[in-house]
C-alpha cells in the first residue's frame, strides 16, 4: 500500500511540475497600422545590447526570431520597414508540492457524494514535502517602426524556466514559434 502512495505522489509531483511548464502567450497591436507594409527586418540593436542572457542563449534567441521571421516571408535587410526588439524579464518563482490541501470527488462523512478536502497529503498519508525553486523568464519580442518612431506590435511568452538546460535550443524556438504565430494580428476580426 505505501508504494501505491509513493507512485501516486510521484505522478502527482510529474504532472504538477509538466503543467508548469507551458508558455503562456499573448499579444497586443496598434490597431491603426496597415501590417502589409512591412516586409523586411533587422534587430534593434540597443535591445539586443540590454538583454540578459548569456551570449550563448541570446544567439539562440535572435537565430530562432529569424528562423520564424523568415519562415513568415520576410527579409533580413540593413534598411528595414521594422525592428525587433528582444527582451527577457527573470523573476524568482517558488513551488510548493504536498504535504498541503488535498480534495477531490468521493464520499464525505454525512455530506454523501461530493466535494471534500483538508490538509495533509493528498493521499492520506502525511509524507514529505517538494519544493522546486528556479528562475522563470518572460520573453518579449516587440516589432518597431523605425520610420514612424512606434511600437505597433507586441508579443510576449511567459513561463521558461531559465534554470533548466534541458533541450534549451528547442525549448526556445518552440517559444519564439508560440509567440509570432499570433503575428500578423487577425486585424480584420479585431475592427
Amino acid at each position: 500500500m505505501k508504494t501505491v502512495k509513493t507512485l501516486l505522489m510521484l505522478c502527482t509531483i510529474i504532472l504538477a511540475l509538466s503543467g508548469c511548464s507551458s508558455l503562456r502567450t499573448a499579444s497586443d497591436y496598434d490597431k491603426n497600422v496597415d501590417f502589409s507594409g512591412y516586409k523586411t527586418y533587422n534587430f534593434y540593436d540597443k535591445g539586443i545590447a540590454r538583454v540578459r542572457l548569456n551570449n550563448l542563449d541570446k544567439r539562440r534567441l535572435m537565430a530562432a526570431v529569424e528562423a520564424e521571421m523568415n519562415a513568415k516571408g520576410f527579409t533580413k535587410s540593413d534598411k528595414p520597414d521594422l525592428l525587433v526588439n528582444l527582451v527577457v524579464v527573470a523573476r524568482e518563482k517558488t513551488d510548493v508540492y504536498g504535504p498541503a490541501y488535498y480534495g477531490g470527488w468521493g464520499w464525505g462523512w454525512g455530506a454523501g457524494w461530493g466535494w471534500r478536502g483538508g490538509w495533509g497529503s493528498p493521499f492520506w498519508g502525511g509524507g514529505p514535502g517538494y519544493v522546486n525553486q528556479y528562475i522563470e523568464g518572460t520573453i518579449i519580442i516587440d516589432f518597431l517602426d523605425p520610420a514612424k518612431k512606434i511600437l505597433f506590435w507586441h508579443g510576449r511568452g511567459s513561463g521558461f524556466n531559465l534554470d533548466n538546460l534541458n533541450k534549451r535550443e528547442e525549448r526556445l524556438y518552440t517559444g519564439v514559434r508560440e509567440i509570432l504565430a499570433q503575428y500578423p494580428p487577425n486585424v480584420t476580426a479585431s475592427r
